[in-house]
């Protein structure tokens, strides 16, 4: 299945070379470029084919990244956003997790990175690196005094075995497989999750695993 990519980002030699390298990738396209949030809102609007996924950058004029996602996000739930920045900066992350980004890219990684990142968000909706998952939990404990906690008891059991597998990046099908559940099963809890913790996604529901403690880390790299 061909995976339809737009590309947002004021620097126009980093968007042609990311331009460039999308079209190296097999089965994706790059259905347009955007210098900046405003002009990526319209062409999204307007286009009559929508991209899968959009690589957008957080510092833009006219709109940053941060608000052309929350709008994004609101007018077409369906597009999956990778935001690409300069700085890992926890307080960024999380405000992009939170605002409902897919997934986080520096603008130092590698080919190879850039291409799994956009074929993982593709079929799980959102991947992070283990660093990247360090980096968000490093956040959340830093502002573990602003945060007032939810009670966990209104998960199930359940609920949190299918969250601890999401959080290790394993899709609908491999959940079922590894519980014994159909996939129709496994999406029911999907969507109870989503509704019981507020979450925007499934990158909102790692986020919300880490800060409620119902995942540990050290268990990926094991």
């Amino acid at each position: 299945m061909n995976i339809n990519i737009a590309i947002a980002d004021d620097q126009k030699l980093f968007r042609k070379g990311m331009a460039a390298l999308i079209g190296s990738f097999e089965n994706m396209s790059l259905v347009f470029e955007a210098g900046n949030g405003l002009e990526l809102l319209e062409l999204c609007d307007s286009c009559e084919e929508k991209p899968d996924i959009v690589l957008l950058d957080l510092s833009m004029p006219e709109m940053n990244g941060l608000d052309a996602l929350k709008i994004l996000k609101e007018k077409h739930p369906s597009i999956r956003v990778v935001i690409l920045s300069s700085h890992e900066v926890e307080s960024f992350i999380l405000a992009t997790i939170q605002a409902g980004a897919n997934g986080y890219l520096a603008k130092n990684a590698e080919p190879e990175e850039v291409e799994l990142t956009i074929r993982e968000v593709f079929k799980n909706d959102f991947y992070f690196t283990l660093p990247m998952l360090e980096i968000m939990r490093k956040g959340l404990v830093k502002k573990t005094n602003q945060i007032k906690l939810e009670e966990e008891d209104n998960l199930t059991p359940r609920e949190k075995e299918v969250l601890q597998l999401i959080c290790k990046q394993l899709n609908s099908n491999e959940i079922a497989e590894k519980l014994f559940l159909s996939n129709r099963t496994v999406e029911g809890h999907r969507n109870n999750l989503l509704l019981k913790t507020g979450s925007r996604n499934t990158a909102g529901l790692v986020l919300y695993a880490l800060k409620h403690k119902i995942f540990d880390l050290d268990t990926l790299s094991k």
